[in-house]
C-alpha cells in the first residue's frame, strides 16, 4: 500500500509528541507497518540553541523533510510536525515588523514549499492545548507565546482551506479518534494506560 502520512500539529508542549508515540505503539501492537519522525526543530534547538533568523527555518524545513522522506517504506508514517510548519513559524517570527528583502524572499520560498507539501499528507490532525504548559528546558517559548503559536497554526490551516481534524481529550481518547478515522481497531494497551496515569499525577 502507498504510505499514509499523518501529521499531528499544535504549538509547543500541547501533547502531540506523546500522542504520536502512543499511536505508533498501538499500530505496532496491531501488526501494522508504522514508523514515526519526531520534530526536527527540537533536536536543532538542543544542538544549536534558540532559532533567531528566518533563514534557520529553511534549514529546519530541510531537516524535517529528510526525516519524513526516510519513512517512505512504511505503510503508516507519523510525525509530530510537518514540512509546511516552518513557514508558519517563519511568519510568526517576523510578525508585523518591517521585513528585509531577504526575509521576504525566504518567506515566499517557504510558502511555496508549504503549498507543495500539504498535499503529501493523508491526514492532518490539530491538537488543541488542554493540559496547560510546562517548560521542558529546550523550547524558549513561555505559555503566552505558545498560545499565540497555537493560534497561528490553526489560522493557517483555516486560511488555506486545509482539511484537518481536531482531537480532544486524554492521549488515549485522541489516539482512539484518529485510529477510528483510519479504520483501525483500537485495542487498549494496559502499559500505556498506566504510563498516562503516572504522568498525570
Amino acid at each position: 500500500m502507498a504510505t499514509k502520512r499523518i501529521a499531528v500539529l499544535g504549538g509547543p508542549r500541547c501533547g502531540k509528541t506523546t500522542l504520536i508515540q502512543h499511536l505508533y505503539v498501538e499500530m505496532k501492537i496491531a501488526g501494522l507497518n508504522a514508523g514515526y519522525a519526531l520534530e526536527y526543530s527540537t533536536e536543532y534547538l538542543k544542538d544549536k540553541g534558540m532559532i533567531e533568523t528566518i533563514s534557520e527555518q529553511y534549514g529546519i524545513y530541510l531537516g524535517q523533510k529528510k526525516l519524513e522522506d526516510e519513512l517512505a517504506n512504511f505503510d503508516y508514517a507519523l510525525t509530530d510536525y510537518a514540512t509546511f510548519v516552518p513557514y508558519i513559524y517563519g511568519r510568526f517570527m517576523l510578525g508585523n515588523k518591517e521585513r528585509s528583502k531577504k526575509e521576504i524572499e525566504i518567506l515566499k520560498d517557504l510558502y511555496s514549499l508549504a503549498l507543495e507539501d500539504i498535499q503529501n499528507y493523508d491526514m492532518i490532525v490539530y491538537v488543541p492545548r488542554e493540559f496547560g504548559y510546562v517548560q521542558d528546558g529546550v523550547r524558549w517559548q513561555d505559555e503566552g507565546i505558545a498560545l499565540q503559536i497555537d493560534d497561528a497554526i490553526l489560522s493557517f490551516l483555516k486560511a488555506e482551506n486545509i482539511n484537518f481534524i481536531e482531537v480532544k481529550g486524554s492521549t488515549k481518547d485522541r489516539a482512539k479518534q484518529i485510529l477510528d478515522l483510519l479504520e483501525i481497531d483500537y485495542k487498549e494497551t494496559p502499559q500505556l494506560n498506566e504510563k498516562e496515569k503516572t504522568k498525570s499525577k
